[in-house]
């Protein structure tokens, strides 16, 4: 029901009044409402307008509300949310906390109005956050629910919301995000408050939502004033504010007010119109900037009326905002300026042709200025790369990238006018040079442009000596002002960016002195006092020195993950820590999309945290140095809460020494109903009896810990390492490793424990069955030598199947030549034997990983190993552990081999093969079979496709996802195909040019994959072939960081999927269409499995060392007709190095190692010492050209765009073995039309 306000609201007048405390009918409650408010309404769901909530409010507090703001005749959900707005502001002005309501089953049976009043006892946030979170969320935003309930927006911010955030604040540097003016829904916007700071318990930065405002003025200083009160509502202290960001264009009030209250933070609001500032400066500086201007806005003025040729050259200047934005809107400036030179010359006639009005004099004496069109020429030259900078401003947002390309931008525009001694000394003074040491580029090595350089080559002969003198004057204050404004648009001086680039890359920590760091210190406010200083570089020192001496190399290891493993080492109170946590606090982008984007991301995974914590009983703990991932030991683990089982492992105290892990081996009851336990220590074996209540469970393995111990005690880093050896071992905790180094085993363990061992069940290393496996565990803790449980039980049952199958004579084909169980899956590809299923997918994963050195990680026959001999022939990679030598050959056979070099592998020389280690005659054919049918899953035949007649066929249309440097359209045109359209979608510039350069612009170039849709393709297509490839890097094994198929670059294969099932012809359609889809070999085996459900069919495996001078093993799936054909090759491929190099040159090796974009790859042998060529007696890389023929490309083919080596190597590493792609496009042959003469690398 609807109704109007009562009128005349001076006094508070109770009617009718009821007893808090008592219950009432919903008959008793509606009487007394309609008796106040003095309304009639029938039922209760009538008041859920919210109307009837302002009203009462008003009779409370008179002049709270604005009622002529209210919609009493509510019509949809907006004005409901609109009048609860309105009675949540009046609750906040008058300190109205908490509401608080009578539970009522009645009324709850009949009210449903949890958006707008919900008990909050626990959980709550502000309107305008839900409306946030239904306008941003995905998951809401696509529902057809009108609003969002506390409860859902609960577990969007986090069953701990706030407090988690206010925590992360209190300890933690944090930076703080405004973003301005955001709809939350029709005719309303919002600010929205986030903080940013990096998690170290998970090991990556985060962004909250911590509310979205709106202050009563849209005002700056209003806002400022509200962002104040929400920062002291939820307790976020300013004190570790690192870094503000507002998106404003006017950030000034807010950065000042922030800034009293902590001086030291560091603004990174310049950064949002860093292009237009500076386009703006540079305009204002010059001293042609009043013509400039005045040109500009005289022929706006006569836009209306120019002649349609021009209104269609300048439609750029049809916009509301020319006068207003002209000189800050560096896109909009550059294109009219850029046109108008263009038109010069038709203008100049146009005007000329119009009447002698003083105001049409004024321009034509304008056009007739030579300086002034100079002038336009220089600035369309000179503008560009601030429009560049905002593409990617606008586009990316990504932090990184904005701080290095702006730069980049100073480096650019300084080197055009200054000389080398001159920028450096611009740099030093922060933009701001002294004019007597600036020293100018003569005028015939400036950069004005090489538009502005052929213009006045033509007009070499016309007195311009004025002119020119006024033009170069002007360039020069327009670069100096440009660059200047850029410098002081820096958040910080280029060297610091530079520095803290260097501090946070684990590569660049020797690069980087102690004063850099004590600056970054200075400048972050991390060291407010003189000795804080020395205490910050003595921290650096000694991470610096720690990390030179004892630390392995991080390489592809993220910046995260490397500083969460560090700071698990420092002190809690580090100032050089504090610097850190400064720094990855800083954000990974800016754009607004972007982080919201994150926000979402971040707030999943803090509900799954959260889902897991409530299904554990929080404990209160005095220790804090207690983190999240410490795992609570319970009563249901210890139901005696007196005793542990035998067989659990524990931390005890040992005289002398820090916390010490051991190993419960027997329990005493005593007298007095206490527990003795007699524990076994690891390390050294020593026992000890110890009461049960002074020893703790291994599972809080953080609270035990010390690092000071590990760091400077052998024996206790020797039992940390072999207890997490036995509880890995217990919790059947498998883990992937980059090497085989123990240090590599122990840093990947010691993330396990301290990340609480998950996914493990804890309670496995509490107890376990005892007699065999502690005796198997005692000979662990006293043993010398390092191994793995896996590693003694599979030496155990390899050398009973040796003794099976050389002196009882049973066949090598009933066991698992890599661990010597009988339960077995498929045959061993390489040697007689089989595998189980366990190491058929361990050898599925690591046989094609290599190592650096351009060996093979693991072992040729297990495909696991701790110590391996390397092949010596030159073309081979292989290597082979010490167990699969000395059991299945023969024992001590390992150390002979040692003596000898080089040693030549039993399958390059099968003939020295001898015991149980018998190499397949066909086991090249073997491996291809292995591959081919290595996943369980059975899939229909994809549909056959009968040849076209020859004069039936018509020329091939393709599409290329992950396009690269075209070497899909390079080998359809070497084959002889008529190619009617390739459309190719590539992000890479490099490879974009390679392309164009090299196929005369017949290449159609796209967008980004991700934004091709279904309308494109109806557009472009229909399409006969598509191809691609996705990234490799988090798919491939070789990268311990990598995300796996649904994370990070590993989604854009479902792009693929999405298009080629956009693009597949109706089932009655006979029009042949054929696809191809391509990736890394060493791929996890979960990955593969989930693209070949989606792709519905198994990989062919293909080598291009069967074609080419180099290995390069890929997975191909497809529809394409012979895909499983052998490859043979082609009188043209180049089988050998020495077949690829230029005249005068050796070739040391037949086969090279897979070439990756790694400059390190060319190189042959272990730790790439060996060069693959010899010239004139000395040793030499592989030249560019050379590459090419290796891959199979014509000579120079990525020789454009004046790229250098590292660059060309970049673009030939991602791309496709020209001759693998020959063989298996060679069928489309018949068909579509080809040409009456093959190319000479066509074949049939």
């Amino acid at each position: 029901m609807c109704f109007s306000p009562p009128s005349g609201y001076g006094k508070m007048v109770v009617i009718g009044v009821l007893t808090p405390n008592d219950k009432h009918a919903d008959s008793e409650l509606l009487a007394w409402l309609n008796h106040t408010l003095q309304s009639s309404f029938i039922k209760v769901e009538e008041t859920c307008s919210g109307a009837a909530y302002c009203q009462l409010m008003d009779l409370l507090i008179p002049g709270c509300i604005d009622l002529k703001k209210v919609k009493f005749k509510a019509e949809d959900e907006t004005d409901m949310l609109n009048n609860f707005k309105l009675l949540e502001k009046a609750f906040d002005l008058n300190s109205i906390k908490k509401v608080s309501l009578p539970s009522n089953k009645g009324a709850g049976r009949h009210l449903d109005i949890s958006t707008q009043i919900e008990a909050v006892d626990s959980f709550s946030c502000s309107l305008t956050t839900l409306l946030f979170i239904k306008k941003h969320w995905s998951s809401f935003s696509a529902s057809t629910d009108l609003h969002v309930t506390y409860s859902a927006a609960r577990q969007v911010l986090g069953h701990k919301y706030p407090s988690d955030i206010t925590a992360s604040c209190v300890g933690t540097p944090y930076c703080l995000y405004v973003y301005h003016g955001v709809e939350l829904m029709e005719r309303e916007k919002g600010s929205v408050i986030l903080i940013g700071h990096f998690d170290q318990v998970a090991g990556k930065s985060r962004v909250r939502l911590l509310d979205v405002i709106q202050p009563m003025k849209e005002t700056n200083a209003a806002l400022l004033t509200c962002l104040k009160k929400t920062l002291k509502k939820f307790e976020i202290p300013l004190v570790n504010l690192a870094a503000f960001y507002y998106s404003s264009p006017d950030p000034t009030e807010l950065v000042s007010g922030l800034k009293i209250l902590n001086p030291r933070m560091l603004s990174l609001c310049s950064l949002t119109n860093l292009a237009g500032q500076a386009c703006h400066s540079g305009i204002m500086a010059m001293e042609l900037s009043r013509k400039i201007r005045g040109l500009l806005k005289k022929v706006h003025q006569h836009f209306p009326s120019l002649p349609a040729s021009l209104k269609e050259q300048l439609s750029s200047m049809d916009d509301p905002n020319f006068n207003s934005s002209l000189t800050s809107n560096c896109v909009l400036l550059r294109t009219v300026v850029h046109k108008m030179t263009t038109v010069w010359s038709d203008l100049a006639q146009y005007f000329s042709s119009l009447g002698a009005r003083s105001s049409i004099r004024e321009i034509r004496r304008l056009f007739r200025d030579q300086c002034l069109r100079v002038s336009f020429l220089f600035l369309g030259h000179a503008l560009q790369p601030l429009c560049e900078f905002q593409e990617v401003w606008l586009n990316d947002g990504d932090f990184n990238k904005v701080l290095k390309n702006a730069l980049g931008l100073i480096q650019l525009y300084t080197s055009s006018f200054l000389q080398p001694k001159s920028m450096e000394h611009f740099m030093r003074s922060s933009g701001s040079p002294r004019s007597d040491l600036i020293e100018y580029l003569p005028r015939d090595k400036m950069m004005v442009g090489a538009e502005v350089v052929e213009y006045l080559r033509q007009k070499k002969d016309a007195k311009l000596t004025d002119s020119l003198d006024l033009f170069y004057k002007s360039a020069i204050s327009f670069y100096a002002a440009v660059a200047s404004s850029i410098v002081k648009s820096l958040p910080l001086p280029d060297t610091a960016l530079r520095n803290m680039a260097l501090i946070l890359s684990p590569e660049g920590r020797m690069e980087v002195t102690g004063k850099a760091v004590a600056d970054l210190g200075m400048l972050f406010g991390v060291c407010p006092r003189a000795e804080d200083v020395s205490l910050l570089t003595d921290d650096f020192f000694e991470y610096q020195f720690a990390e030179q001496e004892n630390s392995p190399s991080p390489a592809d290891q993220s910046v995260d993950q490397y500083w969460r493993a560090e700071m698990r080492i420092m002190g809690k109170t580090s100032i050089f820590r504090k610097l850190i946590l400064s720094l990855l606090a800083l954000p990974k982008t800016l754009r607004m999309e972007s982080v919201f984007a994150q926000v979402i991301i971040d707030d999943d995974d803090d509900d799954d945290d959260d889902d897991d914590d409530e299904e554990e009983e929080e404990e209160e703990d005095d220790d804090d140095d207690v983190t999240d991932d410490d795992v609570m030991w319970t009563d249901h683990f210890y139901p005696d809460k007196t005793a542990f089982a035998v067989g659990a492992m524990v931390w005890g105290s040992v005289e002398g020494f820090a916390v010490w892990p051991g190993l419960v081996e027997e329990l005493t009851r005593l007298k007095n109903g206490d527990t003795l336990c007699k524990v076994a220590w690891f390390g050294d074996g020593m026992i000890s009896e110890i009461r049960s209540d002074a020893l703790q469970p291994y599972s809080v393995f953080a609270q035990c810990f010390c690092p000071n111990s590990f760091a400077t005690v052998t024996a206790y880093k020797d039992a940390i390492f072999r207890s997490l050896q036995v509880a890995a071992n217990r919790t059947e905790t498998v883990f992937s490793l980059e090497s085989d180094s123990q240090d590599e085993l122990l840093r990947v363990l010691l993330d396990w424990a301290f990340g609480g061992f998950k996914p493990a069940y804890v309670y496995l290393l509490f107890s376990c069955d005892t007699s065999n496996l502690l005796q198997s565990i005692y000979f662990l803790i006293r043993s010398e030598g390092f191994f793995s449980f896996s590693t003694f039980s599979c030496m155990f049952l390899t050398d009973e199947m040796a003794h099976e199958v050389l002196v009882k004579g049973k066949n090598i084909e009933d066991f698992c030549l890599s661990c010597g169980t009988g339960r077995v899956e498929i045959f061993h590809p390489l040697f007689e034997g089989s595998l189980c299923l366990k190491c058929k997918d361990n050898f599925t994963e690591t046989l094609y990983r290599y190592d650096d050195d351009g060996y093979q990680s693991y072992c040729t026959v297990c495909c696991a190993g701790l110590e391996v001999i390397l092949c010596g022939n030159d073309s081979c990679c292989r290597s082979f552990c010490v167990d699969c030598v000395d059991i299945l050959v023969g024992n001590g056979t390992f150390d002979q081999l040692k003596d000898l070099d080089p040693w030549i592998c039993y399958l390059c020389a099968p003939e020295k093969s001898s015991g149980a280690l018998k190499p397949r005659h066909d086991w090249s054919i073997r491996v291809q079979e292995f591959f081919a049918n290595n996943s369980a899953m059975e899939f229909e035949p994809h549909r056959v496709y009968p040849a076209i007649p020859a004069n039936m066929r018509r020329p091939i249309r393709v599409l290329s996802l992950f396009d690269g440097i075209s070497t899909g359209y390079l080998v359809l045109k070497d084959l002889g195909f008529k190619v009617e359209k390739y459309v190719a979608s590539e992000v890479d510039d490099e490879s974009i040019a390679v392309s164009m350069v090299n196929h005369d612009g017949k290449i159609t170039q796209v967008d980004d994959v991700r934004r091709i849709t279904k309308k494109h393709i109806e557009k472009w297509g229909p399409f006969d072939l598509l191809i691609g490839g996705s990234p490799c890097n988090d798919l491939s094994i070789v990268n311990p960081a990598r995300k796996g198929l649904f994370e990070g670059t590993g989604r854009l294969f479902f792009d693929y999927y999405r298009l080629l099932n956009v693009m597949k012809p109706k089932e009655g359609d006979p029009r042949p269409f054929f696809w191809l889809f391509e990736n890394v070999v060493f791929m996890n085996n979960r990955d593969k499995a989930d693209i070949c459900r989606f792709l519905e069919c198994n990989p062919v495996l293909v080598d291009a060392v069967k074609v080419s001078p180099a290995h390069r093993a890929r997975y191909f799936w497809g529809n394409l007709p012979g895909m499983n054909r052998p490859i043979i090759a082609s009188q043209n491929d180049k089988l050998t190095l020495q077949e690829c190099l230029e005249p005068g040159r050796t070739a040391k090796y037949v086969k090279v190692r897979t070439i990756t974009t790694r400059s390190n790859s060319l190189k042959q042998g272990a730790n790439d010492r060996h060069f693959p060529i010899s010239m004139n007696g000395k040793d030499d890389g592989i030249w560019i050209t050379e590459m090419e023929k290796i891959f199979g490309f014509p000579k120079h083919y990525t020789d454009v765009k004046n790229m250098g080596r590292n660059q060309r190597q970049k673009v030939l590493g991602k791309s496709w073995s020209v001759p693998v792609i020959r063989h298996l496009f060679a069928p489309l042959k018949d068909y579509f039309a080809c040409d009456e003469v093959l190319s000479k690398c066509g074949e049939l």
